[in-house]
């Protein structure tokens, strides 16, 4: 037990100092408190593996509340309590706070506080070790589980290659409508489901009554902002992605929203090619995340016993490592 820390709280001078001397000579870094503030202040700035304190030390409420705080503090701290009377009831008490052993403070009990001390900080050691343990298991766990997933991929991949490809609706919304003709041609030979609407209000009752993937507005409606609409349609829907434009030129630009969250910018927003390209970007994300769903369908259909024992083990280990 050579250099583990070990905390000591007596109020008497003869028997701290006298505790103190028989640990330090057993290869023990000893920490001597006299007071239970003292205590609280070790223990706050320091984890001590093992902590020797007497029942009736110099604090407020004293010794079983210096236990309650040590043990709030630190779970993994074994706790022996000194007493220099024998009480049931303060036994009692003291075990329900969790510590490891209530020894009555005699000169025939020092080998057994001896004893009590090395067995606490075994078991924490073993705890710690077992803790690493516990982590590089779910590492491993962790690991694994993506190894199987690519392999999954790979597998499952005539899966993906024999879905219908993906064609997403796309709704444009503009009060100019000579800007939604000069986009027509544009968007027209994409295998996009084409909707196009020239106001906040129609945007918003089309958006009620049918899914839509992808919403592209022009910032400034003759009714709405096109924020709002967008932001409005995506708390019914979140995955909704949304453009907004704000007008072509060298101040322009264009705002890509989720989940009601600015997530990117483009600038500047100079031809209508830009706005195609941002809404061909979100199409292409789309369809990986289809295919991602397909694939994981199609593996929880054939894995389902696997992946049920999986989510157990690993919670097991989480709450092993948190506890």
């Amino acid at each position: 037990m050579a250099g583990e820390e070990l905390l000591i709280v007596d109020s008497v001078d003869r028997d701290r100092e006298g505790l103190r001397r028989f640990f330090d000579q057993k290869g023990f870094v000893c920490t001597a408190a006299r007071t239970g503030p003292e205590a609280r202040d070790y223990v706050t700035n320091k984890f001590f593996p093992a902590a020797l304190i007497d029942l009736d030390v110099d604090t407020q409420g004293g010794g079983l509340e210096l236990v309650r705080f040590v043990r709030e503090r630190s779970r993994q701290t074994a706790v022996m309590l000194l007493t220099s009377r024998r009480s049931f009831e303060g036994a009692v008490a003291a075990m329900r706070l969790g510590v490891q052993d209530v020894i009555v403070k005699a000169p025939d009990q020092v080998e057994h506080m001896r004893a009590a001390v090395e067995t606490g900080v075994a078991r924490y050691k073993a705890r710690d070790e077992g803790g690493e343990l516990h982590r590089d298991v779910r590492t491993v766990l962790n690991e694994s589980f993506k190894v199987i997933l690519e392999l999954a991929r790979r597998t499952y991949a005539d899966v993906s290659m024999a879905a219908p490809p993906m064609r997403p609706k796309v709704l444009f919304v503009d009060g100019d409508g000579d800007f939604l003709n000069a986009l027509a041609p544009l968007v027209t030979k994409e295998s996009w489901e084409i909707l196009a609407d020239n106001s906040g209000g129609a945007a918003l009752d089309r958006g009620s009554r049918e899914r839509i993937d992808i919403i592209v507005a022009n910032a400034e409606l003759p009714d709405l902002r096109g924020s709002m609409v967008i932001k409005t349609l995506q708390a019914e829907r979140s995955e909704l992605l949304g453009l907004l434009y704000h007008r072509m030129g060298a101040e322009g630009h264009i705002d890509r929203i989720e989940r009601g969250q600015v997530d990117g910018v483009i600038r500047p927003f100079a031809k209508p090619e830009q706005l195609v390209a941002a809404v061909k970007k979100i199409t292409g994300e789309l369809a990986t995340k289809a295919q991602e769903r397909r694939l994981i369908q199609a593996f929880r259909a054939e894995h389902t016993d696997y992946l049920r024992r999986f989510a157990k083990v690993k919670a097991q280990i989480d709450n092993l490592i948190e506890d």
